[in-house]
């Protein structure tokens, strides 16, 4: 807070003169006019707005007569039609750094006469086909558009748009890629895990005995083992004796 007030008193009122000033305990002071008191709290006043200070903050007030209170007379004292007296004091206000104050007596003189081009241009309007418009509308008549705060031409906002859908057909693809790479990964680690079982459960079937003539080890099976049947040997005829 008071670094903000420290900064409103150096930057917001450079012009005031005579005005009230508050001088604050911590260092610093706010020039303006005083609104309002309370027990409690100081209201000045400073062009820009209104501050708020503690009275606890306060180290003491000098009173006098600012530039705002000046404003404020001369206005009371100009009749609505006064073209040239308002032109007269905005120009005044703006030369006290009342910027606000500068803008309503600005807007005064447009009420009485919307072509005149003091005030026009000091609002920020321009002319576009001999009428006075905004600067935003007069960025619109010329068809420009908005983007990201920037007015652009069209052909700029229709190559922004082509390219922010290459990259997001670019971003898809990637991701499409990445989503096939992760799934033939899934599918080997799979297929590893399954041929893995598949020697566990045929490690499982018998121990090894030996190896022999062949390719690999020679196992028991762990079943009872199935002979081939016997076949019933036959007598053996032997001859008569004469």
């Amino acid at each position: 807070m008071r670094a903000l007030i420290l900064f409103l008193a150096a930057t917001c009122v450079p012009g005031f003169a005579s005005a009230d000033e508050v001088f604050l305990k911590g260092g610093g002071q706010l020039s303006g006019r005083i609104v309002s008191r309370s027990a409690a709290t100081i209201e000045v006043d400073v062009g820009a707005g209104r501050i708020g200070v503690p009275v606890s903050s306060v180290l003491r007030i000098e009173e006098g007569r600012s530039a705002l209170h000046e404003y404020e007379e001369r206005a009371g004292r100009l009749a609505a039609g006064d073209l040239e007296g308002w032109v007269a004091l905005a120009q005044w206000a703006e030369s006290r750094g009342l910027g606000t104050q500068a803008r309503e007596a600005y807007h005064r003189a447009l009420a009485v006469s919307p072509d005149d081009p003091r005030a026009n241009a000091a609002l920020g309007n321009v002319q576009v086909n001999g009428r006075w418009v905004s600067e935003d509308e007069s960025y619109r008549a010329r068809g420009y558009v908005q983007y990201e705060g920037e007015w652009i031409t069209q052909a700029e906002d229709e190559a922004i748009l082509r390219e922010r859908a290459a990259e997001d057909a670019r971003d898809r693809e990637r991701r499409e890629a990445e989503s096939r790479v992760r799934e033939a990964e899934a599918r080997a680690e799979e297929a590893e895990a399954r041929a893995r079982e598949a020697e566990a459960e045929q490690a499982s079937e018998g121990i090894p005995l030996w190896y022999g003539w062949g390719a690999g080890p020679t196992y028991w099976p762990t079943g009872p083992v199935v002979r081939p049947p016997v076949a019933p040997s036959r007598p053996v005829a032997r001859p008569r004796p004469r």
